[in-house]
């Protein structure tokens, strides 16, 4: 497989450096994706435990893996999910950690997806959403067909401001009486219309990350597992988050926060740490990626 086919992780450089890899010292991809970060740490002589939620990526991080080389001593990837990771960690018997990673958000992978409905360029394509296909949870097409006008506002204000998603959340719910939103193109019509701050964006960017989040519960799974992972991190380890939008930051920001102002950590990023322009140039989903870090006391 050739590298263009997987998902190019961003601030690689700044992970490593941030991360302080030390060789056979145990790291955490808690959001391994298609391996990027992990394959850095490893070259650097760091331990990796992956850990991911999606079925196909992990066959995809085992691959590039086992293309490149890598002793299988060095490295062990899992399917979970990040909410989870301290019964992850156990049950692979990986103690001592010296630093974990999140790198939040979805791959490139998923939005060039024709089948999941991440993304606009298949129209007809059902509006799953799902990072985990094998799991229970709802699609996004059912969330939208069953929550009431309250329970949509409530969703789409995590990305709209309260004007834009009761006008939303009051459309749906007359779309819906009419016919079911099933694919892509239903709720991009349904969407159509819709003013917000982002004049540049189309109307069915902001509804469809909201609805995205919702469906993978990527904010409240961030709030659980953040606790989490800073009790597997030895004294001296680093934990280190990437977030692209503005509510995860701002969970990540005050949960920072709070533990250096209980002096359970210092922090290594007064101000989040973003891409450099030679590397947006490169990539154009790093263009709104913040990395904040800090080490435990």
């Amino acid at each position: 497989m050739k590298n263009s086919d997987y998902h190019e992780s961003v601030l690689v450089d700044e992970v490593i450096d941030g991360l302080h890899v030390k060789r056979e010292c145990k790291y955490i991809d808690a959001t391994l994706g298609s391996a990027g970060h992990s394959l850095a740490i490893v070259k650097k002589g760091g331990m990796v435990l992956g850990i991911e939620a999606d079925s196909e990526m992990l066959k995809l991080s085992k691959t590039r893996f086992e293309e490149e080389k890598i002793p299988k001593a060095n490295y062990k990837f899992v399917k979970g999910n990040f909410e989870n990771i301290d019964k992850v960690t156990t049950e692979n018997g990986f103690t001592d950690v010296s630093g974990i990673i999140f790198d939040l958000g979805v791959s490139n992978i998923h939005l060039k997806d024709q089948i999941r409905g991440f993304s606009f360029e298949n129209v007809s394509a059902e509006l799953d959403m799902r990072l985990d296909r094998e799991g229970a949870g709802v699609k996004a097409s059912d969330l939208l067909n069953a929550l009431r006008e309250d329970q949509l506002r409530e969703l789409f204000e995590v990305t709209l401001n309260p004007g834009a998603a009761m006008w939303l959340s009051r459309k749906i719910v007359k779309f819906r009486e009419i016919r079911p939103i099933v694919t892509v193109g239903n709720f991009i019509e349904a969407c159509r219309g819709l003013k917000t701050e982002k004049k540049d964006l189309n109307p069915a960017t902001l509804p469809f990350l909201a609805l995205r989040i919702a469906v993978n519960s990527e904010l409240t799974n961030l709030r659980d597992a953040l606790p989490k992972a800073f009790e597997l991190i030895s004294s001296g380890g680093r934990l280190l988050v990437i977030s692209f939008h503005s509510k995860e930051d701002g969970l990540v920001k005050e949960y920072f926060k709070r533990l250096v102002a209980d002096s359970k950590a210092i922090a290594i990023t007064y101000k989040p740490l973003k891409a450099s322009e030679n590397e947006v140039f490169e990539n154009r989903k790093s263009r709104s990626a913040k990395l904040r870090i800090v080490e435990k006391s």
